[in-house]
């Protein structure tokens, strides 16, 4: 523990950094989110967007706008803190190339957790009766984010924690026989 002080305040100083320059990003800053996110709900839905570098991403026929608050950039610095954490158990990987390999998987996480995120919540709408209003719950929005970031957290830990574990303990194994 003692010799991953220096890597764990070094994680911790990107996650506060990026956390405080959040608010200052706008929307053409947070296209290597955006961009991808957008291509696959283009593909996912068929339905071309017009980007617009004050609004965003527009969806004329769906009526949605993809923006900067559909981002996911606090979930792709949380999952890099989540990764990088539970990349310290791993010994086959060397610790400065923890910090790059923990920014892909955060990336590649939170691009998937996004389009779920999108997908999930056009669902919602084009399944909502005269009982189940949005317009009447505008809150289900947000719920409905919280919910898919939470669960894709938990299964990415999850998932992570298991591969490394079991990676290690064949590799202790091996070196062991």
């Amino acid at each position: 523990m003692k010799n991953n002080l220096f890597y764990f305040l070094v994680c911790f100083s990107i996650f506060i950094l990026l956390k405080f320059i959040f608010p200052y990003l706008n929307i053409d800053s947070l296209q290597f989110l955006l961009a991808p996110t957008n291509k696959i709900i283009s593909f996912i839905i068929n339905s071309p967007s017009t980007y617009d570098t004050a609004t965003g991403y527009f969806y004329p026929y769906l009526n949605i706008v993809i923006n900067k608050s559909c981002s996911g950039f606090n979930f792709f610095i949380i999952c890099f803190i989540m990764y990088a954490f539970v990349l310290t158990k791993a010994n086959k990987i060397k610790k400065w190339y923890k910090l790059p390999f923990a920014l892909i998987l955060a990336y590649t996480t939170t691009i998937i957790a996004n389009v779920s995120r999108i997908v999930g919540y056009l669902t919602i709408m084009n399944n909502q009766t005269s009982f189940f209003s949005l317009s009447k719950i505008s809150w289900l929005h947000q719920a409905e984010g919280i919910a898919v970031y939470l669960t894709f957290l938990i299964i990415a830990y999850i998932t992570s924690n298991y591969i490394i574990t079991k990676t290690e303990i064949k590799h202790d194994e091996a070196t062991q026989s």
